[in-house]
């Protein structure tokens, strides 16, 4: 086993216990060793649950990069929605059901958006007014 995986897998403990920070170091020095898609999913994971949502989006974004999975694609909507960066939400929507059609997630984000613009919406618009379009 490799040094890089063994502090990975502290790391993975440390989240387990729910010691975030120090899942965290374990996870940073894990991905100088060894960088892989899951390390840098794990460690927006764990800024996000210690509610550092943009500290979390470089690390997300090199998961999403580095994998074709859907999860850190979905985290990054969540992340982008907390920091009200909805255009950058919206688009990490579209390619997390791009990559998985049925993500509840980026579902339920993009929901509650759509939402809130239609609470924005003005309820009689002008005559001959475009309709209000997403983000994007």
């Amino acid at each position: 086993m490799s040094e890089g995986y063994e502090i990975y897998e502290q790391g993975r403990a440390a989240m387990r216990d729910g010691r975030f920070a120090d899942a965290i170091e374990f996870l940073e020095r894990s991905a100088v060793l060894d960088p892989h898609f899951k390390t840098f999913e794990l460690i927006g994971e764990c800024l996000m649950k210690l509610n550092r949502f943009a500290e979390a989006v470089g690390p997300l974004a090199a998961a999403v990069a580095l994998n074709r999975g859907v999860r850190a694609p979905s985290l990054l909507v969540e992340c982008f929605h907390a920091i009200g960066r909805i255009e950058d939400a919206w688009e990490f929507a579209k390619v997390a059901l791009l990559r998985d059609p049925t993500n509840r997630r980026a579902k339920d984000i993009l929901n509650k958006m759509e939402a809130n613009q239609a609470s924005h919406a003005p309820s009689d618009p002008a005559p001959g007014a475009a309709p209000v379009e997403p983000p994007g």
